[in-house]
């Protein structure tokens, strides 16, 4: 009985032969005979193919790893710091014509001055847009930049100055007011307000009728009326470029920069995001955004444009002479020595910035200033024997790109130099293992 069950389990391990059937059938009757009751054969294992097998195989080699070896750390991504040490400056102007001959009017050769000189300088153009979500926390913009404003609405903007400014790839707002859009005479067309659209231009607000916002009209004869005529100026005119133009308008320009804190509090309160003064002054990431300044560009005048384009002591971009970062001598060398070079990809997420200006020839030691994105004016050393400019960072960078500008005079009569470069980091360089 012994035997014939143990040939019976083998015989039912190979049940699913075919050739074993007939056998399997004489032992189970044998087994019915003798009183041994058989145990069901398991289920047979089903046939897998090829492409179930393969992916059989992943997932064994997947739980095995899993089991045995654990996953490599991804470092993660740096988190958002906001850049609160950025300043922007806001030019204001109004007409254009091929000469100029007043303060509210800029001749074209003069405008394109102006924006050359500001190409050169380097200084990023950015969107009024831009500077908006970077007050809101949204992102960051350069550590210096220039935005570009035209009030009213005159069609000089789109004969002089709009092909400059798509020329150099500036982006711009121009302040529109009601009754002077699409009226014929010196006036904008919507046409022409839709060609800029599609080249960088933004639209903003600069009332209805342009009347100063502080002087009671005629037809206001008690405050709820001069109330209720301020809440139509700021609020008819928005609709009214938002219906014509099929955009959201957010911004909006006091006429003649006239306005008091109701005038403010009524704006912010029907949905203006930022509204612009004349008061010649930067706009940093705690200004108001009820109030924020511009310099007003004269015809007549350079001062306000000096003003506006100097930042932090560097000086405007009239009076700096901009260096590349790679430019060399009359005998072909690198005449600034930069480390970390120009677009170079560092591993160091401390590195020690330096600029070699032996080359340059004689330096004024105290007028040397090293700038850096996020940070500003940096304590950096100079050594005279060497004239090696030297800053290491104290704590880890935390982005991908850092920006670096030097300012230096050669004499103390000329005009400050400047020399802007940006290097790049491996973050995730610091978190591989040493080898």
């Amino acid at each position: 009985m012994r035997h014939l069950t143990l040939i019976f389990l083998v015989v039912l391990a190979l049940g699913a032969l075919p050739s074993c059937k007939r056998i399997e059938d004489k032992l189970r009757r044998l087994a019915e005979q003798s009183g041994v009751t058989p145990k069901p054969p398991p289920p047979a294992e089903p046939v897998l193919t090829p492409e179930e097998q393969a992916i059989e195989k992943k997932l064994q080699e997947s739980a095995l790893l899993a089991a045995g070896v654990p996953e490599p750390e991804v470092p993660k991504a740096p988190e958002f710091e906001l850049n609160k040490s950025a300043v922007v400056s806001i030019l204001g102007y109004h007409d254009f014509r091929d000469r100029g001959g007043s303060p509210m009017l800029i001749a074209a050769p003069k405008f394109r001055e102006q924006m050359q000189a500001i190409k050169d300088s380097k200084i990023p153009v950015i969107s009024l847009s831009d500077v908006m979500a970077w007050k809101k926390g949204e992102k960051n913009i350069p550590e210096e930049a220039i935005v570009i404003t035209m009030d009213d609405g005159w069609e000089g903007v789109h004969t002089f100055a709009y092909p400059v400014l798509r020329d150099f790839g500036f982006p711009f707002t121009i302040y529109l007011y009601k009754k002077y859009v699409n009226i014929g005479g010196r006036s904008l067309s919507w046409d022409q307000i839709k060609e800029m659209m599609q080249h960088g231009c933004e639209i903003g607000s600069h009332s209805v009728s342009h009347e100063s916002l502080k002087k009671r009209t005629k037809s206001a004869k008690t405050d709820a009326d001069f109330q209720q005529w301020i809440l139509s100026e700021l609020k008819d005119s928005r609709e009214f470029l938002e219906q014509n133009l099929k955009i959201k308008c957010t911004s909006f320009a006091y006429p003649f920069g006239i306005f008091d804190e109701a005038v403010m509090e009524t704006g912010l309160q029907i949905g203006y995001e930022s509204l612009v003064t004349v008061n010649g002054q930067k706009v940093t990431w705690d200004t108001p955004n009820g109030k924020l300044g511009r310099y007003i560009i004269h015809g007549d005048s350079d001062t306000n444009f000096k003003l506006a384009t100097s930042f932090r002591g560097r000086g405007d971009v009239g009076s700096n002479k901009f260096l590349v970062a790679d430019a060399k001598n009359d005998k072909g060398e690198q005449l600034i020595d930069l480390s970390p070079k120009p677009d170079e990809v560092t591993a160091h997420r401390m590195p020690v910035i330096t600029a070699g200006l032996k080359k340059i020839g004689t330096i004024v030691p105290a007028s040397i200033k090293l700038r850096v994105a996020g940070l500003g004016t940096v304590p950096a050393t100079y050594d005279p024997a060497t004239m090696t400019v030297r800053y290491p960072f104290p704590y880890k960078l935390r982005h991908e790109e850092c920006a670096v500008s030097l300012s230096f005079q050669r004499d103390a009569t000329q005009p400050a130099e400047v020399v802007s470069w940006r290097f790049k980091i491996d973050l995730k360089a610091s978190y591989l293992p040493v080898q």
